[in-house]
């Protein structure tokens, strides 16, 4: 007989996939909507959302299970819900999306797309001073990252020719050269793309004496925006040690609704070898429906089976 599983689902608003949701999982469970916050988990087996506080999991009482509907997972107190032997659940179906976003972003960074725009719109046609640009496909490229987006983003740059290098960390690895550390990483490629979990050990990891390996070079940011010191890459770019930049992710965001917000302290926005980008890799059409559908159906195979896949492990933090 089939357990009657009490299911907490937290969203911002009711919207038509976290509906079909609702429906498919109502079908062999309690389910109960609440907000973003101002709720008690107290009585449920199942939790899903894509943030909890340490003042909520403190309601829990019988919480067995977390799915996020999403990847990153560093909005939840990973810390004490380790110690509360509850498991984290979470989504990689936008993975090969954000890949093609950040090849995106490194093509239109070394072909200055954005840069030439920009002059354009000004009435100019062409820099005397500087009027080439570089083809990423006589790059060699470094991952720094390699789990689903960073493998996501080697199945392209594979598919494509390209030189790929990232750091041996043990895994299983085809088709692509691996080395010992990020440094060695920096000094080999002409391109290092970043796709890091927000963790203690990433805080910075891109800092003042990193981009110094990466002179000349180019750098691209789809992880997480902790990973890189902001004022070091301002002045990197700006004395152009650095090539180039292209980030999708930063440490602060605007509230909602919020106008002229930009997250940095130091004025990247008035630099020509940077690609800003609001953290748009994750906002591709349908993106939520994936990850809401992913995370449908791994909580009914739960339910039905018993299986879990993508369990986040809590000591790492991803």
């Amino acid at each position: 007989m089939m357990k009657d599983y009490n299911i907490c689902l937290s969203i911002e608003e009711m919207d038509p996939d976290f509906a079909r949701m609702k429906h498919a999982l109502e079908k062999i469970a309690n389910v109960t909507i609440v907000g973003l916050s101002g709720y008690s988990l107290a009585g449920f087996d199942i939790f899903i959302g894509k943030k909890m506080s340490r003042e909520i999991l403190a309601t829990a009482d019988q919480l067995q299970l977390i799915f996020a509907y999403k990847t990153g997972v560093d909005d939840f107190p990973l810390d004490e819900i380790a110690k509360r032997g509850i498991q984290v659940i979470n989504s990689h179906a936008d993975s090969d999306f954000i890949a093609q976003y950040a090849f995106g972003l490194g093509i239109s960074l070394t072909s200055r797309i954005p840069e030439f725009d920009k002059k354009f719109r000004c009435g100019i046609w062409y820099d005397h001073e500087n009027p080439y640009w570089k083809s990423i496909f006589e790059m060699k490229i470094g991952l720094a990252g390699y789990g689903h987006i960073g493998q996501a983003i080697h199945k392209i740059l594979y598919n494509n020719r390209i030189d790929t290098y990232t750091i041996n960390r043990g895994k299983k690895y085809a088709h692509i050269k691996t080395v010992p550390d990020l440094t060695t990483l920096c000094d080999t490629c002409d391109m290092l793309i970043l796709s890091l979990p927000k963790i203690p050990a990433t805080d910075c990891i891109i800092d003042r004496e990193m981009l110094t390996h990466l002179k000349n070079k180019y750098l691209v940011n789809v992880g997480r925006g902790n990973c890189i010191d902001l004022r070091a890459l301002f002045d990197a770019l700006s004395n152009k040690e650095l090539a180039g930049a292209a980030i999708d992710t930063w440490n602060q965001k605007p509230a909602k609704d919020e106008v002229d917000f930009f997250p940095f302290e130091v004025p990247l926005h008035t630099l020509d070898n940077i690609v800003l980008s609001p953290h748009q890799a994750m906002k591709v059409s349908r993106g939520h429906e994936q990850y809401v559908t992913d995370i449908t159906k791994k909580v009914i195979s739960y339910i039905l089976t018993g299986e879990l896949s993508d369990i986040v492990d809590l000591q790492k933090g991803y």
